[in-house]
């Protein structure tokens, strides 16, 4: 059985096959949206309002409460990639990495929701005119999705503890 790392070099994924299929990207992908959302705001915080809806025309200026919430939400974005990097690092057990992927995928599906409330049906199913938002909202929070759904159905293996010495518990 191969060995993957999971998230931390302590704790290791079993994968029963002889290829060597990449470890699931639930925590290391999990980083880049995070990251970036907190980013993104201060890069370019007309183009991060006005891109969310991007089918809409946006407005000349940007209401304060807008603005606020804009840099609220890169906020958030930053705590979730704290908070993953804190989680994920620091912990030998697999039970509070699976518990902090369910919470993930609860966002992840709460996100999903928000975004096809913000952009509508027409321009959330037209894939062909995603801009790069569009596709950080709802492509790449949807591959995250997957794959901690694929995770939770054990396709991976079973996520145990390598103790010190090398041995697995």
């Amino acid at each position: 059985m191969a060995e993957y790392p999971l998230w931390h070099h302590r704790a290791h994924l079993p994968v029963p096959s002889p290829l060597t299929p990449p470890p699931p990207p639930t925590h290391t992908a999990n980083k880049l949206p995070s990251i970036s959302g907190a980013v993104a705001p201060i890069v370019d915080l007309n183009y991060f309002i006005s891109g969310q809806a991007y089918h809409l025309a946006a407005p000349a200026t940007q209401h304060p409460s807008t603005v606020a919430l804009a840099y609220q939400l890169a906020n958030l974005y930053g705590l979730l990639f704290l908070v993953g990097v804190g989680v994920l690092h620091s912990t030998s057990e697999p039970r509070v990495a699976r518990n902090y992927l369910i919470a993930c995928a609860i966002a992840d599906v709460g996100h999903l929701y928000a975004t096809y409330v913000a952009m509508g049906w027409e321009a959330y199913m037209d894939v062909g005119a995603w801009n790069a938002l569009a596709w950080g909202n709802i492509g790449f929070t949807a591959f995250l999705l997957l794959n901690r759904l694929v995770y939770f159905s054990g396709a991976f293996g079973e996520a145990r503890v390598v103790k010190a010495g090398g041995k697995m518990e």
